[in-house]
C-alpha cells in the first residue's frame, strides 16, 4: 500500500483517467509484410476456394499464386500497383490474403461487401474487438473457427499475439456464442 492507503497509484493526470483501454494503433510503416509462399499455400490449400478468386494485397504473390491451383479466374489488387482493393468493385466468391494491419476494419467491412468468403491472415486480437464482431455481425457474417498458425520466420515481425487465418462467411452461425444467446431471460433477470 502507498500512503495515501490505496493498493495502485491513481493516474497523475486527467488524460491518463480519461484514457480508454484500447489497443495501440497499428502504423502503416508496419504493413509491408509478405506472407511466405509456403504458408500461403498451406491455408489457400486448407480451404479450397472456387469460383473467383480475389488476392487484395497481392504484394510479392504468395496468396496470388497459391490460388491459382484451385481458380483460373484469380484477380488481384494491389495498392503500390495502382490497383486499390478499397476502390475494389469487381465480386468475388472468395476473398484471402494477409490484409495491411493499420486499415484492417476498413478491409474486412469492404471485403463484406465484395464476397461470400473470406479469409483474413492476422493476429487474433484485430478479429476480436468489438467494433469489429459488431460489424461481422451487421453484415450478416459468422466467424468459423480460426486455424491457427505459427509465426513465420523473420522478417516476419515478432509479437506475442497468435496468428490465426480467420475465416469468415456469410450467413454462417458463428464460432463464438454471446452469453444473452445462451441466456436471454438472465440479462432480463439481471437488469430488473
Amino acid at each position: 500500500m502507498n500512503e495515501q492507503g490505496l493498493l495502485f497509484a491513481e493516474p497523475k493526470s486527467s488524460v491518463a483517467k480519461a484514457r480508454r483501454l484500447a489497443p495501440g494503433r497499428n502504423q502503416p510503416q508496419h504493413d509491408l509484410v509478405m506472407t511466405p509462399p509456403t504458408l500461403a499455400q498451406q491455408i489457400v490449400d486448407y480451404y479450397q476456394p472456387s469460383g473467383v478468386l480475389l488476392d487484395p494485397c497481392r504484394g510479392n504473390g504468395a496468396f496470388f499464386n497459391a490460388m491459382r491451383r484451385w481458380s483460373n479466374d484469380v484477380q488481384w489488387c494491389e495498392v503500390s500497383e495502382g490497383r486499390d482493393f478499397l476502390t475494389w468493385q469487381e465480386p468475388a466468391d472468395w476473398i484471402i490474403t494477409n490484409p495491411p494491419w493499420s486499415k484492417f476494419r476498413p478491409f474486412l467491412r469492404h471485403a463484406m461487401r465484395l464476397a461470400p468468403n473470406i479469409v483474413f491472415l492476422s493476429v487474433m486480437t484485430h478479429f476480436v474487438t468489438k467494433a469489429r464482431l459488431r460489424d461481422i455481425t451487421r453484415a450478416g457474417y459468422g466467424i468459423e473457427q480460426p486455424l491457427i498458425v505459427r509465426t513465420p520466420p523473420a522478417p516476419w515481425p515478432g509479437s506475442g499475439f497468435q496468428l490465426a487465418a480467420w475465416p469468415i462467411r456469410r450467413g454462417a452461425p458463428s464460432f463464438f456464442t454471446t452469453l444473452d444467446e445462451v441466456v436471454p431471460d438472465l440479462l432480463r433477470e439481471v437488469a430488473g
